[in-house]
Parts: structure tokens; sequence; C-alpha cells
């Protein structure tokens, strides 16, 4: 299909342009779960991430299994794992390899990059009658609103830009072991009660993610 061709371009674009945005960028790959599929591999992604799939463990794999932002090395070389999730039809998870640790200006050109990347990779799968359906793609769509509604309120809360908002969210996610949507989402519904254009089907966070969402906004108030 043209959709199909013009999302596996647009796909390839993006995943370039992110590459030459990171300084010391070794490889961009994006995996499609739950079957690990790789969709495209720039660079030593396709090694680096064939490499996490035969061993069963790996930033990949542990993004791919709990949905949330994994940070690590995978031979010798330093990874970023960000998961898109697609409801229960299993995530899609952009790797990023580098020759340091990951720095704040690395995690917040891939935070702009990675939501384009996802969409445009719902996309492909929901034209090529693959793993994606209609009402998974919507709810993608509404776990980013939140995690954008959260970011808002960090921002409000302590004064600062879009990517550090965003990593506080990510390291609440990582230290409690939860999902940064879950953690997003239980953030708005501590602070605001509620959640804006909410869908029927939205399923509460677990407590965990409420705990580590006050701990994150008690923290922020002091």
């Amino acid at each position: 299909m043209d959709q199909v061709k013009f999302g596996t371009e647009l796909i390839s674009r993006l995943m370039d342009h992110l590459s030459s945005q990171l300084d010391g960028c070794v490889g961009v790959g994006l995996s499609v779960w739950p079957d690990g599929r790789l969709m495209r591999a720039v660079g030593r992604a396709a090694e680096l991430d064939q490499l996490q799939l035969d061993g069963a463990d790996g930033p990949l794999v542990v993004a791919s299994r709990d949905e949330r932002q994994t940070v690590g090395q995978v031979g010798g070389v330093d990874v970023v794992a960000v998961p898109g999730s697609w409801g229960n039809g299993g995530p899609v998870v952009l790797t990023v390899y580098l020759d340091h640790a990951p720095r704040g200006e690395d995690l917040k050109a891939i935070e702009e990059i990675e939501p384009l990347v996802a969409t445009a990779a719902s996309v492909v799968e929901f034209c090529a009658g693959e793993v994606l359906r209609a009402d998974q793609m919507v709810r993608m769509v509404q776990h980013r609103r939140y995690i954008e509604q959260a970011k808002g309120l960090v921002m409000g809360a302590r004064p600062c830009a879009p990517g550090e908002a965003f990593e506080l969210l990510v390291r609440a996610s990582q230290h409690a072991n939860v999902k940064l949507r879950d953690v997003a989402t239980a953030l708005v519904l501590v602070v605001g009660g509620a959640l804006e254009d909410s869908a029927e089907e939205t399923v509460e966070p677990p407590r965990v993610a409420f705990d580590a969402a006050r701990r994150l906004w008690d923290g922020l108030r002091k």
C-alpha cells in the first residue's frame, strides 16, 4: 500500500535525522513487539538489537516487557531503549546507541523524535493489517496526551524545560519500576482529579504508580 511505503520512508528519515542530531550516536533501531521484529536499523543497531533478542536480556527486552524507558549497556555500548505503547498488541521500542553515557541533551533529542517514529510505525502496521487495531492506536495517542499533561504539571510546579520535566517523570517511573504512562496518568489524577478527554475504557494505574506520583509531586512542591 502507498501508506505503508510512505510510512516506512518517514520512519527511515526520522531515524536518520535522530542519528545525525546525536553526537557519538553509533546506531538507532526500531522493533515491534511482542515478537521482537526489527522494523528498521541504522548503524550498529541491527547487530546490537539482535544480541539482546538472542540473549532475551538487555535494555531493549526490559523496555518491551515493562514498557518503560531503560538505560544500560550492550556489548560495551551505551543504549537508551524507549517504548511507545500500542496497548495489548505490545509496544514498539526505539533503541539509541551511543559511545557515551546518555546526557540530558541526548534524552531531549530522543524525546522529541520518538513519538513521531512510534506514530509512523503504528500507521505502517495498521495499514499492513498487522499488530495494530484502530482502538489500540487511539489508546497510544491517549497515553501520550497524559504524558504531556503530566509534563505540564511538573513544569508548573518546578519551572523547567520540557526535557527536564520528562526526565523527572522517567526517573520516578524507573525508581518505582512502573510504566512511564502509568506514573504520568497517576500524576494527572493525583493533581487534577480527572483526565482530560479520557475514554471510558481508560484503565486506572496501579497503586504503585499513584505512590510514585505522590512522591514526585510532594518533592516538587518543597
